[in-house]
């Protein structure tokens, strides 16, 4: 999934030396938590019996719709509404999935697979984001090669769904994803200690959870190949 991204000028920062930029970082997190408990009761909502045939059976309709509330989040990011768009594309994610997660359940060792993919998840993150604080490295010259990244990626993917249907990609985009969505992980977390309130605080919560999501989903595909 394509996600927003932006290149600022970096400021530096010591974020402990003023309350004021601890409180966005708080903001920030507290949005993104809050957030990946929207997506997983989005999913949840996704999967029972009468929803998960909707969801898998329209799935363009569904990624179209994604696109259609990321912009409606950004659109919406400095008015009274931000948070509840925030909110309802993060749930619409959820959904989205949820045929990916019914599909691996369903597969022998289906569930230790989920829960790997979300431990992994969740380990790499909170270490990318004590690397991040604890250092207080600027990784915001890392945006053009990301975003290069990405783009070569999505070609990857489609040229190997179209015309290669090799194995081998099959398991190499997956890997690669995962260092790519590390190193959007630190550039977006840069952006919040060396960069406060530049971003509205749900567009920097929505870039972070895009991140987290992603890297979940490769996490997911690399493990399912066992």
């Amino acid at each position: 999934m394509a996600q927003p991204h932006f290149r600022l000028e970096a400021v530096p920062l010591t974020v402990s030396d003023n309350p004021v930029q601890v409180a966005y970082l708080r903001q920030v997190l507290g949005l993104l938590l809050l957030g990946l408990f929207t997506a997983f009761c989005g999913g949840w909502f996704g999967m029972s019996p009468t929803v998960l045939p909707l969801v898998a059976g329209h799935r363009i309709i569904g990624m179209l719709g994604i696109f259609g509330l990321i912009m409606w989040a950004q659109a919406a990011s400095t008015g009274p509404n931000a948070k509840i768009a925030y909110y309802v594309f993060t749930f619409g994610m959820g959904m989205l999935v949820a045929p990916v997660v019914a599909i691996t359940l369903m597969k022998v060792n289906g569930l230790q697979t989920l829960t790997l993919a979300a431990t992994l998840t969740i380990v790499n993150t909170l270490a990318l984001g004590a690397y991040a604080w604890l250092s207080k490295r600027d990784f915001s010259f890392m945006g053009g090669f990301l975003i290069v990244g990405l783009i070569t990626m999505v070609v990857a993917m489609l040229l190997n769904a179209w015309l290669l249907h090799s194995p081998f990609m099959g398991l190499a985009i997956p890997v690669v994803l995962v260092l790519l969505f590390n190193g959007f992980i630190l550039y977006d977390l840069s952006r919040l200690i060396h960069q406060p309130r530049l971003l509205p605080p749900t567009v920097a919560a929505l870039s972070l959870f895009l991140d987290i999501f992603n890297l979940f989903m490769a996490y997911l595909r690399i493990l399912d190949r066992r």
